[in-house]
Protein backbone atom coordinates (compact mmCIF):
# COMPACT_ATOMS: atom_id res chain seq x y z
CA UNK A 1 0.00 0.00 0.00
CA UNK A 2 1.31 3.47 -0.83
CA UNK A 3 0.26 6.83 0.58
CA UNK A 4 2.21 8.83 -2.00
CA UNK A 5 0.19 11.60 -3.61
CA UNK A 6 0.52 13.41 -6.91
CA UNK A 7 1.50 11.78 -10.20
CA UNK A 8 2.73 8.20 -10.08
CA UNK A 9 6.51 8.13 -10.52
CA UNK A 10 7.69 4.61 -11.34
CA UNK A 11 11.00 3.16 -10.23
CA UNK A 12 13.19 3.30 -13.39
CA UNK A 13 13.88 -0.21 -14.67
CA UNK A 14 17.28 0.77 -16.00
CA UNK A 15 19.78 0.80 -13.06
CA UNK A 16 21.64 3.76 -14.56
CA UNK A 17 18.41 5.74 -14.76
CA UNK A 18 17.44 4.75 -11.20
CA UNK A 19 20.67 6.21 -9.81
CA UNK A 20 20.81 9.36 -11.92
CA UNK A 21 19.94 12.62 -10.21
CA UNK A 22 16.22 13.41 -10.00
CA UNK A 23 15.69 16.41 -12.25
CA UNK A 24 12.19 17.86 -12.79
CA UNK A 25 13.58 19.86 -15.72
CA UNK A 26 14.26 16.56 -17.49
CA UNK A 27 10.70 15.34 -16.93
CA UNK A 28 11.50 12.99 -14.07
CA UNK A 29 8.61 14.30 -12.02
CA UNK A 30 7.51 17.37 -10.04
CA UNK A 31 9.48 19.28 -7.43
CA UNK A 32 6.69 20.08 -5.01
CA UNK A 33 5.84 19.93 -1.31
CA UNK A 34 5.54 16.13 -1.47
CA UNK A 35 9.09 15.66 -2.72
CA UNK A 36 10.70 18.33 -0.55
CA UNK A 37 9.05 16.97 2.60
CA UNK A 38 10.05 13.42 1.61
CA UNK A 39 13.69 14.50 1.29
CA UNK A 40 13.67 16.33 4.62
CA UNK A 41 12.05 13.42 6.47
CA UNK A 42 14.69 10.98 5.29
CA UNK A 43 17.69 13.30 5.47
CA UNK A 44 17.19 15.26 8.69
CA UNK A 45 14.09 13.88 10.43
CA UNK A 46 11.48 16.22 8.98
CA UNK A 47 10.84 19.82 7.93
CA UNK A 48 10.75 22.85 10.19
CA UNK A 49 8.11 25.57 9.70
CA UNK A 50 8.63 27.32 6.38
CA UNK A 51 11.36 24.95 5.13
CA UNK A 52 9.21 23.19 2.55
CA UNK A 53 8.08 26.44 0.98
CA UNK A 54 11.63 27.85 1.02
CA UNK A 55 13.25 24.79 -0.55
CA UNK A 56 10.54 24.35 -3.18
CA UNK A 57 11.84 27.55 -4.75
CA UNK A 58 15.34 26.06 -5.16
CA UNK A 59 16.41 23.44 -7.72
CA UNK A 60 16.34 19.86 -6.45
CA UNK A 61 20.10 19.38 -6.79
CA UNK A 62 20.78 22.63 -4.90
CA UNK A 63 18.67 21.41 -1.98
CA UNK A 64 20.63 18.17 -1.73
CA UNK A 65 23.87 20.16 -1.79
CA UNK A 66 22.53 22.40 0.99
CA UNK A 67 21.97 19.35 3.17
CA UNK A 68 25.65 18.48 2.86
CA UNK A 69 26.99 21.91 3.76
CA UNK A 70 29.26 21.91 6.84
CA UNK A 71 27.60 22.81 10.11
CA UNK A 72 28.15 26.24 11.63
CA UNK A 73 31.45 25.95 13.53
CA UNK A 74 30.44 28.29 16.35
CA UNK A 75 27.16 26.46 16.87
CA UNK A 76 28.91 23.09 16.83
CA UNK A 77 31.37 24.31 19.47
CA UNK A 78 28.46 25.27 21.72
CA UNK A 79 26.82 21.88 21.23
CA UNK A 80 30.18 20.20 21.84
CA UNK A 81 30.83 22.03 25.09
CA UNK A 82 27.39 21.20 26.44
CA UNK A 83 27.87 17.56 25.43
CA UNK A 84 31.14 17.35 27.36
CA UNK A 85 29.50 18.84 30.44
CA UNK A 86 26.57 16.43 30.27
CA UNK A 87 28.82 13.42 29.66
CA UNK A 88 30.66 14.28 32.87
CA UNK A 89 27.46 13.68 34.85
CA UNK A 90 27.64 10.05 33.70
CA UNK A 91 23.86 9.92 33.23
CA UNK A 92 22.59 8.38 29.99
CA UNK A 93 19.29 10.32 29.87
CA UNK A 94 21.13 13.64 29.95
CA UNK A 95 23.42 12.83 27.02
CA UNK A 96 20.59 11.20 25.06
CA UNK A 97 18.43 14.31 25.62
CA UNK A 98 21.28 16.48 24.33
CA UNK A 99 21.50 14.42 21.13
CA UNK A 100 17.74 14.54 20.61
CA UNK A 101 17.77 18.31 20.96
CA UNK A 102 20.52 18.52 18.34
CA UNK A 103 18.37 16.47 16.00
CA UNK A 104 15.34 18.64 16.70
CA UNK A 105 16.98 22.05 16.52
CA UNK A 106 19.71 21.80 13.88
CA UNK A 107 18.18 23.23 10.72
CA UNK A 108 20.02 20.74 8.50
CA UNK A 109 21.08 17.85 10.71
CA UNK A 110 22.01 15.26 8.09
CA UNK A 111 25.14 14.26 10.00
CA UNK A 112 23.15 13.78 13.18
CA UNK A 113 20.63 11.42 11.59
CA UNK A 114 23.44 9.52 9.84
CA UNK A 115 25.09 9.18 13.26
CA UNK A 116 21.89 7.49 14.51
CA UNK A 117 22.36 4.93 11.72
CA UNK A 118 25.97 4.29 12.75
CA UNK A 119 25.02 4.17 16.45
CA UNK A 120 22.61 1.36 15.58
CA UNK A 121 25.21 -0.29 13.33
CA UNK A 122 28.04 -0.14 15.90
CA UNK A 123 25.66 -0.74 18.79
CA UNK A 124 27.24 -0.11 22.21
CA UNK A 125 25.30 0.00 25.48
CA UNK A 126 25.72 2.54 28.25
CA UNK A 127 24.68 -0.04 30.86
CA UNK A 128 27.85 -2.07 30.22
CA UNK A 129 30.26 0.81 29.62
CA UNK A 130 28.88 3.15 32.31
CA UNK A 131 31.20 5.93 31.19
CA UNK A 132 29.67 9.07 29.70
CA UNK A 133 32.95 10.40 28.35
CA UNK A 134 33.67 7.21 26.43
CA UNK A 135 30.14 7.10 25.02
CA UNK A 136 30.41 10.75 23.95
CA UNK A 137 33.80 10.06 22.35
CA UNK A 138 32.28 7.24 20.32
CA UNK A 139 29.39 9.48 19.31
CA UNK A 140 31.87 12.14 18.16
CA UNK A 141 33.73 9.55 16.08
CA UNK A 142 30.49 8.58 14.34
CA UNK A 143 29.75 12.24 13.59
CA UNK A 144 33.23 13.13 12.35
CA UNK A 145 33.97 9.98 10.33
CA UNK A 146 30.47 8.76 9.49
CA UNK A 147 30.26 10.60 6.17
CA UNK A 148 33.75 9.65 5.01
CA UNK A 149 35.51 6.48 3.84
CA UNK A 150 34.13 3.48 5.71
CA UNK A 151 37.65 2.09 6.14
CA UNK A 152 38.58 5.01 8.41
CA UNK A 153 35.41 4.67 10.47
CA UNK A 154 35.83 0.91 10.86
CA UNK A 155 39.46 1.29 11.89
CA UNK A 156 38.49 3.92 14.45
CA UNK A 157 35.81 1.65 15.89
CA UNK A 158 38.16 -1.29 16.56
CA UNK A 159 40.24 1.15 18.60
CA UNK A 160 37.30 2.89 20.25
CA UNK A 161 37.48 2.48 24.06
CA UNK A 162 33.72 2.01 24.46
CA UNK A 163 33.61 -0.62 21.70
CA UNK A 164 36.66 -2.43 23.05
CA UNK A 165 35.11 -2.62 26.49
CA UNK A 166 31.65 -3.53 25.18
CA UNK A 167 32.92 -6.51 23.17
CA UNK A 168 35.69 -7.46 25.63
CA UNK A 169 38.37 -6.49 23.14
CA UNK A 170 40.34 -4.88 25.95
CA UNK A 171 41.04 -8.37 27.34
CA UNK A 172 42.21 -9.79 24.00
CA UNK A 173 45.84 -10.82 24.40
CA UNK A 174 48.52 -13.12 23.08
CA UNK A 175 47.89 -16.73 24.09
CA UNK A 176 44.33 -15.94 25.27
CA UNK A 177 42.59 -14.33 22.29
CA UNK A 178 39.02 -13.11 22.78
CA UNK A 179 37.00 -13.54 19.58
CA UNK A 180 34.01 -11.31 20.38
CA UNK A 181 35.17 -8.20 18.53
CA UNK A 182 36.51 -10.14 15.55
CA UNK A 183 33.23 -12.04 15.19
CA UNK A 184 31.05 -8.93 15.30
CA UNK A 185 33.48 -7.07 13.04
CA UNK A 186 32.70 -9.59 10.30
CA UNK A 187 29.08 -10.48 11.02
CA UNK A 188 27.54 -7.15 12.03
CA UNK A 189 29.94 -4.35 11.15
CA UNK A 190 31.47 -5.13 7.77
CA UNK A 191 30.48 -8.32 5.91
CA UNK A 192 27.24 -9.86 7.11
CA UNK A 193 26.60 -13.52 8.01
CA UNK A 194 28.09 -16.27 5.87
CA UNK A 195 30.96 -14.29 4.40
CA UNK A 196 33.76 -15.56 6.64
CA UNK A 197 34.89 -18.77 8.34
CA UNK A 198 35.53 -19.66 11.96
CA UNK A 199 39.22 -19.79 11.09
CA UNK A 200 39.00 -16.21 9.79
CA UNK A 201 37.53 -15.16 13.15
CA UNK A 202 40.25 -16.88 15.17
CA UNK A 203 43.01 -15.37 13.06
CA UNK A 204 41.40 -11.91 13.13
CA UNK A 205 41.18 -12.09 16.92
CA UNK A 206 44.92 -12.74 17.02
CA UNK A 207 45.53 -9.70 14.82
CA UNK A 208 43.62 -7.56 17.32
CA UNK A 209 45.56 -8.73 20.38
CA UNK A 210 47.25 -5.96 22.31
CA UNK A 211 44.48 -3.39 21.69
CA UNK A 212 43.29 -2.34 25.11
CA UNK A 213 42.07 0.59 27.22
CA UNK A 214 44.19 2.33 29.84
CA UNK A 215 42.80 5.21 31.90
CA UNK A 216 39.90 5.55 29.52
CA UNK A 217 41.91 5.83 26.28
CA UNK A 218 42.96 3.37 23.60
CA UNK A 219 46.40 1.87 24.13
CA UNK A 220 48.36 -0.64 22.09
CA UNK A 221 50.31 -2.97 24.40
CA UNK A 222 53.07 -4.50 22.30
CA UNK A 223 53.80 -7.15 24.90
CA UNK A 224 50.19 -8.37 24.66
CA UNK A 225 50.17 -8.54 20.85
CA UNK A 226 50.65 -11.86 19.04
CA UNK A 227 53.60 -11.14 16.68
CA UNK A 228 53.23 -14.26 14.53
CA UNK A 229 51.73 -14.09 11.05
CA UNK A 230 47.96 -14.57 10.70
CA UNK A 231 45.99 -15.75 7.69
CA UNK A 232 42.59 -14.15 7.06
CA UNK A 233 40.64 -14.67 3.82
CA UNK A 234 43.68 -16.49 2.50
CA UNK A 235 45.98 -13.49 2.99
CA UNK A 236 48.81 -12.98 5.47
CA UNK A 237 48.29 -10.07 7.87
CA UNK A 238 49.91 -8.85 11.05
CA UNK A 239 47.76 -6.36 12.96
CA UNK A 240 44.47 -4.49 13.18
CA UNK A 241 45.29 -2.05 10.38
CA UNK A 242 46.05 -4.94 8.02
CA UNK A 243 42.81 -6.62 9.09
CA UNK A 244 40.66 -3.57 8.35
CA UNK A 245 42.29 -2.92 4.99
CA UNK A 246 41.71 -6.53 3.98
CA UNK A 247 38.14 -6.62 5.31
CA UNK A 248 36.89 -3.58 3.42
CA UNK A 249 38.31 -5.02 0.19
CA UNK A 250 36.10 -8.10 0.50
CA UNK A 251 33.27 -8.03 -2.08
CA UNK A 252 30.69 -8.60 0.64
CA UNK A 253 31.63 -5.40 2.51
CA UNK A 254 30.29 -2.88 0.01
CA UNK A 255 27.26 -5.07 -0.75
CA UNK A 256 26.35 -5.50 2.92
CA UNK A 257 26.65 -1.82 3.81
CA UNK A 258 25.11 -0.37 0.64
CA UNK A 259 22.00 -2.49 1.11
CA UNK A 260 21.72 -1.46 4.77
CA UNK A 261 22.07 2.23 3.96
CA UNK A 262 19.50 1.83 1.17
CA UNK A 263 17.03 0.40 3.72
CA UNK A 264 17.67 3.36 6.02
CA UNK A 265 17.26 6.08 3.41
CA UNK A 266 15.26 4.75 0.45
CA UNK A 267 13.01 1.69 0.86
CA UNK A 268 12.82 -1.73 2.54
CA UNK A 269 14.54 -3.43 -0.40
CA UNK A 270 16.65 -2.40 -3.36
CA UNK A 271 16.21 -3.75 -6.90
CA UNK A 272 19.16 -6.17 -7.32
CA UNK A 273 20.45 -4.59 -10.53
CA UNK A 274 20.32 -1.11 -9.02
CA UNK A 275 22.09 -2.28 -5.89
CA UNK A 276 24.80 -3.98 -7.94
CA UNK A 277 25.50 -0.79 -9.90
CA UNK A 278 25.46 1.27 -6.70
CA UNK A 279 28.01 -1.07 -5.11
CA UNK A 280 30.30 -0.89 -8.13
CA UNK A 281 30.25 2.88 -8.10
CA UNK A 282 30.72 3.03 -4.33
CA UNK A 283 33.86 0.92 -4.60
CA UNK A 284 35.18 3.43 -7.14
CA UNK A 285 34.67 6.12 -4.46
CA UNK A 286 36.66 4.27 -1.78
CA UNK A 287 33.45 3.32 0.10
CA UNK A 288 32.90 6.98 0.95
CA UNK A 289 29.64 6.94 2.92
CA UNK A 290 28.96 10.62 2.24
CA UNK A 291 29.09 9.96 -1.49
CA UNK A 292 26.70 7.02 -1.11
CA UNK A 293 24.14 8.94 0.97
CA UNK A 294 24.30 11.91 -1.38
CA UNK A 295 23.78 9.61 -4.37
CA UNK A 296 20.78 7.94 -2.74
CA UNK A 297 19.06 11.16 -1.66
CA UNK A 298 19.52 12.74 -5.08
CA UNK A 299 18.44 9.71 -7.10
CA UNK A 300 15.35 9.06 -9.14
CA UNK A 301 14.94 5.83 -7.17
CA UNK A 302 14.62 7.87 -3.97
CA UNK A 303 11.82 9.98 -5.50
CA UNK A 304 9.90 7.05 -6.98
CA UNK A 305 6.37 6.68 -5.63
CA UNK A 306 7.22 3.21 -4.31
CA UNK A 307 9.91 4.76 -2.05
CA UNK A 308 7.66 7.38 -0.49
CA UNK A 309 6.06 6.37 2.81
CA UNK A 310 7.72 2.96 2.50
CA UNK A 311 9.58 3.11 5.83
CA UNK A 312 8.20 3.07 9.37
CA UNK A 313 9.46 5.91 11.51
CA UNK A 314 11.60 4.91 14.46
CA UNK A 315 10.65 6.45 17.82
CA UNK A 316 13.49 8.96 17.39
CA UNK A 317 12.28 9.94 13.92
CA UNK A 318 8.69 10.25 15.14
CA UNK A 319 9.48 12.36 18.20
CA UNK A 320 12.07 14.53 16.48
CA UNK A 321 9.81 15.01 13.45
CA UNK A 322 6.95 16.31 15.60
CA UNK A 323 9.15 18.73 17.50
CA UNK A 324 10.79 20.02 14.31
CA UNK A 325 7.42 20.50 12.60
CA UNK A 326 6.01 22.51 15.49
CA UNK A 327 9.23 24.43 16.17
CA UNK A 328 9.01 23.25 19.73
CA UNK A 329 11.33 24.00 22.63
CA UNK A 330 10.63 20.91 24.72
CA UNK A 331 12.06 19.68 27.94
CA UNK A 332 14.69 17.42 26.33
CA UNK A 333 14.33 14.85 29.10
CA UNK A 334 10.73 14.35 28.05
CA UNK A 335 11.88 13.63 24.50
CA UNK A 336 14.21 10.91 25.79
CA UNK A 337 11.48 9.50 28.02
CA UNK A 338 9.05 9.35 25.11
CA UNK A 339 11.54 7.62 22.80
CA UNK A 340 12.46 5.15 25.54
CA UNK A 341 8.83 4.24 26.22
CA UNK A 342 8.31 3.70 22.48
CA UNK A 343 11.27 1.31 22.39
CA UNK A 344 14.37 3.32 21.44
CA UNK A 345 16.83 4.54 24.04
CA UNK A 346 19.76 6.37 22.50
CA UNK A 347 23.05 5.08 23.93
CA UNK A 348 21.23 1.92 25.06
CA UNK A 349 20.39 -0.32 22.07
CA UNK A 350 19.03 -3.75 23.00
CA UNK A 351 22.32 -5.50 22.21
CA UNK A 352 25.20 -5.67 19.77
CA UNK A 353 22.73 -6.41 16.96
CA UNK A 354 21.09 -2.99 17.42
CA UNK A 355 17.39 -2.28 17.01
CA UNK A 356 15.33 -4.56 14.79
CA UNK A 357 13.49 -1.63 13.22
CA UNK A 358 10.79 -1.79 10.57
CA UNK A 359 7.50 -3.30 11.69
CA UNK A 360 9.06 -4.12 15.07
CA UNK A 361 8.63 -0.44 15.97
CA UNK A 362 4.84 -0.82 15.83
CA UNK A 363 3.24 -3.11 18.40
CA UNK A 364 0.41 -2.56 20.86
CA UNK A 365 2.47 -1.12 23.71
CA UNK A 366 4.61 1.05 21.43
CA UNK A 367 1.57 2.38 19.56
CA UNK A 368 -0.09 3.31 22.84
CA UNK A 369 3.00 5.31 23.81
CA UNK A 370 2.95 7.06 20.45
CA UNK A 371 -0.65 8.14 20.97
CA UNK A 372 0.17 9.29 24.52
CA UNK A 373 2.99 11.38 23.13
CA UNK A 374 0.71 12.89 20.48
CA UNK A 375 -1.85 13.71 23.15
CA UNK A 376 0.76 15.39 25.36
CA UNK A 377 2.12 17.44 22.46
CA UNK A 378 -1.36 18.55 21.41
CA UNK A 379 -2.27 19.49 24.97
CA UNK A 380 1.07 21.17 25.64
CA UNK A 381 1.67 18.98 28.68
CA UNK A 382 4.75 17.16 30.00
CA UNK A 383 6.90 20.12 29.01
CA UNK A 384 6.94 18.98 25.39
CA UNK A 385 5.93 22.36 23.96
CA UNK A 386 6.92 24.80 26.64
CA UNK A 387 6.24 27.94 24.60
CA UNK A 388 2.83 26.72 23.32
CA UNK A 389 3.67 26.82 19.60
CA UNK A 390 0.31 25.36 18.55
CA UNK A 391 -1.38 28.65 19.33
CA UNK A 392 1.43 30.57 17.63
CA UNK A 393 1.55 28.47 14.48
CA UNK A 394 -2.16 28.49 13.62
CA UNK A 395 -4.14 31.73 13.11
CA UNK A 396 -7.00 32.37 15.52
CA UNK A 397 -9.44 33.12 12.71
CA UNK A 398 -9.27 29.52 11.52
CA UNK A 399 -9.52 27.68 14.78
CA UNK A 400 -13.29 27.18 14.55
CA UNK A 401 -13.28 26.40 10.83
CA UNK A 402 -12.54 22.68 10.60
CA UNK A 403 -11.64 22.60 6.92
CA UNK A 404 -9.19 25.52 7.07
CA UNK A 405 -7.74 24.39 10.39
CA UNK A 406 -7.18 20.84 9.16
CA UNK A 407 -5.42 22.16 6.06
CA UNK A 408 -3.08 24.29 8.15
CA UNK A 409 -2.28 21.50 10.59
CA UNK A 410 -1.61 19.11 7.72
CA UNK A 411 0.64 21.69 6.06
CA UNK A 412 2.73 21.84 9.25
CA UNK A 413 2.80 18.18 10.24
CA UNK A 414 2.17 16.30 6.99
CA UNK A 415 3.02 18.57 4.03
CA UNK A 416 2.39 15.70 1.65
CA UNK A 417 -1.27 15.89 2.62
CA UNK A 418 -3.87 13.11 2.43
CA UNK A 419 -5.69 11.53 -0.44
CA UNK A 420 -9.15 12.96 -1.05
CA UNK A 421 -11.11 10.23 0.70
CA UNK A 422 -9.01 10.18 3.85
CA UNK A 423 -9.01 13.98 4.02
CA UNK A 424 -12.80 14.04 3.71
CA UNK A 425 -13.31 11.41 6.43
CA UNK A 426 -10.95 13.15 8.86
CA UNK A 427 -12.63 16.50 8.25
CA UNK A 428 -16.07 14.98 8.87
CA UNK A 429 -14.79 13.37 12.08
CA UNK A 430 -13.57 16.74 13.35
CA UNK A 431 -16.75 18.55 12.29
CA UNK A 432 -18.86 16.08 14.27
CA UNK A 433 -16.69 16.41 17.37
CA UNK A 434 -18.39 17.87 20.43
CA UNK A 435 -15.18 19.82 21.16
CA UNK A 436 -16.08 23.16 19.63
CA UNK A 437 -13.97 25.24 22.03
CA UNK A 438 -11.23 26.95 20.05
CA UNK A 439 -8.19 25.52 21.84
CA UNK A 440 -9.73 22.08 22.25
CA UNK A 441 -10.55 21.75 18.55
CA UNK A 442 -7.01 22.80 17.64
CA UNK A 443 -5.61 20.17 20.01
CA UNK A 444 -7.92 17.48 18.67
CA UNK A 445 -6.96 18.28 15.08
CA UNK A 446 -3.23 18.14 15.83
CA UNK A 447 -3.67 14.92 17.81
CA UNK A 448 -5.67 13.31 15.00
CA UNK A 449 -3.03 14.13 12.40
CA UNK A 450 -0.17 12.84 14.61
CA UNK A 451 -2.05 9.55 15.01
CA UNK A 452 -2.70 9.02 11.30
CA UNK A 453 -0.99 5.89 9.93
CA UNK A 454 0.59 8.10 7.27
CA UNK A 455 2.30 10.20 9.93
CA UNK A 456 4.15 7.16 11.27
CA UNK A 457 5.58 6.40 7.85
CA UNK A 458 8.48 8.14 6.19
Amino acid sequence: MTFALGPLIPMPQDPFAALEAYDPQQGHGPWDAHHVAHLLRRAVGGPMPGQVEELQRKPADAVVEKLFQPSDISLESIWGASGVALAATNERPRLASWWLMKLAQDEYALGNRLAVFWHDHFATTWSKINDGQQMLAQHSTLLVLGAGPFRKLLHAMIEDPAMLRFLDGDSNRRGLPNENLARELFELFALGPGNYTEMDIREAARALTGNTVRQGVFTFEKMLHDPDAKTVFGKNIQNGADLINLTVRQPACAEFLAEKLWRYYVSPSAPPEVLQLLVERWRDHDLDSGWLVRTLLASRAFHASSSMFSLIKSPVDYVVGVIRALSGRPDPREMDTACSLMGQQLFEPPGVQGWQGGSAWIHTAAWLERTKFASAVAAGSRGLLRDAPLQKLFPTRHRLQCAALLNEVLAALLPTGLNTQRHFLLQKQLESSPNRVTTTLLQETAYSVMCLPEYHLS
